[in-house]
This record gives structure tokens, C-alpha cells and sequence, in this order.
């Protein structure tokens, strides 16, 4: 696979993770961070200037959540693409974010570059959803 360069902003409130996962993105050459927050609403501000190509939020946050942040961008910014990510892989609660317009859904029990390919799927307008929701959910 050609990978193909991308911009990318970070939600979740769990510092530990979402560092984990910054440092694992310096690996992937074609991924550039813009912005990193602990919720939401500290996205947003940090990316209303600068909008990444794809956006990557934890499902629970503190302030605003990623179904919230998700609404949000989807109204206002309809061109970024959005990547949830999430412990709770729920068939019911992957079809609501559907529904809501996300553009995919990855466990966070994902390896790197299962991850790599979710937001490289997403850059060329494709959706993405981890391999034990699309085996539960669609076959």
C-alpha cells in the first residue's frame, strides 16, 4: 500500500493513551499530529484554524464527548473525516455513530498498523471499522 500524506488531530482524555499513541504515529512518516487535546471542546479550538484530514476521538471525555465532537464537525466541518476509538465495540452503538455520519470505528485493543491503515482508509474516503466489528456486524 502507497500511503498517502495526512494531517491528524487527537481526542482523548486519557493522557497515557493518547501519548502512547503519538509516539507510535512518529513511526508512520505520512502522519502529521496537529493538534492533540483531552476532550472535545479543546479539539476544536485547537483545530478551527487548522482543519487535519482526519480526526481521531475517544468515545468518553470529560466536557465533550466524541459523539458530541463528532455532531459538531460533522455540521460544521463535513470534509474532515472522523475516526472513533473506543474500549466498547457494541453492534448497537457502532450503528448509531453510523448513523451520526462517523467514517469509522477502531478498538483500542487495535495493533499500530491496523490503526495506520484505518486512517490511511479514511484519507481516501473510504470508511473503517476494526476487524471485530465488521465480523460481528456484517457477516
Amino acid at each position: 500500500m502507497e500511503y498517502q500524506p495526512l494531517t491528524l488531530a487527537i481526542a482523548d482524555d486519557h493522557t497515557l493513551f493518547r501519548k502512547g499513541v503519538l509516539e507510535i504515529l512518529k513511526a508512520y512518516e505520512e502522519i502529521s499530529l496537529i493538534a492533540d487535546a483531552a476532550n472535545g471542546a479543546e479539539l476544536i479550538e485547537k483545530i478551527e484554524g487548522d482543519l487535519p484530514d482526519v480526526v481521531m476521538l475517544d468515545l468518553e471525555m470529560p466536557e465533550m464527548d466524541g459523539i458530541a465532537t463528532s455532531r459538531y464537525l460533522i455540521s460544521k466541518f463535513p470534509d474532515v473525516k472522523i475516526l472513533i476509538v473506543s474500549m466498547y465495540g457494541e453492534e448497537s452503538l457502532v450503528e448509531q455513530l453510523l448513523e451520526e455520519g462517523v467514517h469509522g470505528y477502531l478498538l483500542k485493543s487495535a495493533e499500530p498498523d491496523e490503526l495506520r491503515d484505518a486512517l490511511q482508509t479514511l484519507k481516501s474516503g473510504k470508511s473503517y471499522y476494526s476487524h471485530e466489528i465488521r465480523n460481528n456486524m456484517f457477516y
